[in-house]
């Protein structure tokens, strides 16, 4: 029959599974909130908050960032303080119940140790052949014991690492999928979000500046018509490659939406992003591009307009976004391939 604290392993062990398994569906970011609210709606122990998920997901909503956020501020952050510290106290008693079988192997290891002495003590005296006969049958059974003990607790040690692999192997591919643009490979729009959040908080904090690009292919709807999508793939693949090579250090560079790209950009002023958006314009329109199964038919330069914003002190996520987009559109209307 099963303990209580090998039962309650085992349920934290599944919660945790399925934890992870429904948020790499939903494509959810593994962050602290997001786990919280969706290890609470696996433990089933908040009916107003299952009945909210319940309900998104019977009606198709995409899990985005503002979703997710609204879930955890509605339904854990004011929640009680018993449920918003229940997942620590599953946490605490996985640990108590590794304790408790790592504790017992070591008391049965110092008993061990303890009987080798008292057994080497009777060899000193000079035992006769009952007493050596006695002891050795004791010193099997101890020895018996001792391994046992050792060897159940590898084996649930073995157990335990194995699991602790699958689920680092687990959130490793969860926030790649989270984050990640499939078909160019770049940070998406929720990596994006994530990460302005992030320099907002520098710059309040520290008054930290940065400054964001926001770049859009020319003619990218005429481009898909004449040669078809799958080029026009090929082409969104192309820039994101070129400006993924000249993004260094802590600059982001991300896929916004359809044939739009951002860049951010910390610690860099209005020269600076400049500077960068002209590079980065630069080269994408340095190269020709050829049809990859017909090298003689010519697909002409791919250029790129640039909207360049700097943080404001009445900015927020999406006014500096707005001033980008502005100026990206005087850039179009002025001749497109420019920075403004």
């Amino acid at each position: 029959m099963a303990s209580n604290g090998s039962v309650q392993l085992e349920r934290t062990t599944n919660l945790l599974r399925e934890t992870i398994t429904i948020m790499s569906k939903l494509k959810i970011p593994l962050t602290p909130e997001n786990y919280h609210v969706w290890y609470k709606y696996n433990a089933g122990d908040n009916l107003e908050l299952n009945k909210t998920i319940d309900d998104l997901l019977e009606n198709g909503t995409e899990f985005t960032s503002k979703v997710n956020r609204e879930l955890h501020k509605t339904h854990v952050f004011q929640a009680p303080e018993k449920l918003l510290k229940s997942s620590e106290q599953d946490l605490q008693k996985l640990v108590a119940t590794l304790f408790e079988k790592i504790n017992g192997m070591t008391k049965k290891t110092q008993n061990y140790s303890s009987t080798l002495e008292e057994y080497n003590d009777v060899l000193q005296s000079n035992p006769d052949i009952d007493t050596l006969t006695n002891l050795l049958t004791n010193l099997i059974d101890a020895t018996d014991s001792a391994l046992e003990s050792n060897q159940a607790m590898e084996s649930m040690l073995d157990s335990m690492n194995e699991e602790v692999d699958t689920l680092r192997s687990n959130l490793q591919t969860l926030n790649v999928e989270a984050f990640t643009d499939k078909l160019t490979a770049v940070p998406n729009r929720r990596a994006f979000d994530q990460r302005i959040d992030e320099l907002f908080d520098s710059y309040h904090n520290e008054e930290q500046t940065f400054s964001l690009l926001l770049i859009d292919i020319d003619h990218f709807k005429q481009f898909n018509d004449t040669h078809g999508h799958a080029v026009g793939d090929k082409v969104l693949k192309y820039v994101a490659s070129v400006m993924k090579g000249d993004i260094k250090g802590n600059d982001m560079l991300a896929r916004y939406g359809g044939e739009e790209f951002v860049v951010l950009l910390p610690s860099t002023n209005y020269d600076g992003a400049i500077s960068v958006g002209n590079s980065l314009r630069e080269k994408i329109s340095g190269i020709k591009l050829v049809d990859s199964n017909d090298q003689d038919k010519s697909l002409g330069h791919v250029t790129v307009s640039i909207g360049v914003a700097v943080i404001t002190s009445h900015d927020d996520a999406d006014s500096i976004t707005e001033r980008a987009d502005k100026a990206l559109y005087l850039a179009k209307e002025k001749g497109r391939n420019l920075v403004m």
